[in-house]
């Protein structure tokens, strides 16, 4: 029976490891975006950010902003973003593309 138990216990442990992340989250100090509107293709630039792996973050479509817990629409954000420090980028763990900025 403590056998039984101990494999179990190791089975349920190594597949939670195995879990994928659905979304990665990093929060630089500040960002700068841009953006062209032909093709809704864009670069976000991280500065003071220790957990990025990169200097700067791509999107082929705009992404989903969020401000102070509700929608944001991407064009006020395009002409507001500079001014506030600590935004969070939620990117996508496999193609680090950008999904949502939360700030």
């Amino acid at each position: 029976m403590k056998l039984l138990f101990l494999f179990i216990l190791l089975f349920s442990a190594h597949s939670q490891g195995a879990v994928k992340a659905l979304s990665l989250a990093v929060e630089p100090t500040s960002i700068r975006v841009e953006y062209i509107e032909s093709t809704n293709r864009g670069i976000i630039y991280v500065y003071g950010c220790p957990q990025c792996s990169s200097s700067r973050y791509s999107f082929s479509i705009p992404p989903r902003i969020h401000k102070q817990g509700k929608a944001y629409p991407f064009k006020a954000f395009l002409t507001d973003y500079w001014r506030e420090k600590y935004p969070t980028l939620i990117l996508d763990p496999d193609t680090q593309a950008v999904l949502s900025v939360v700030y």
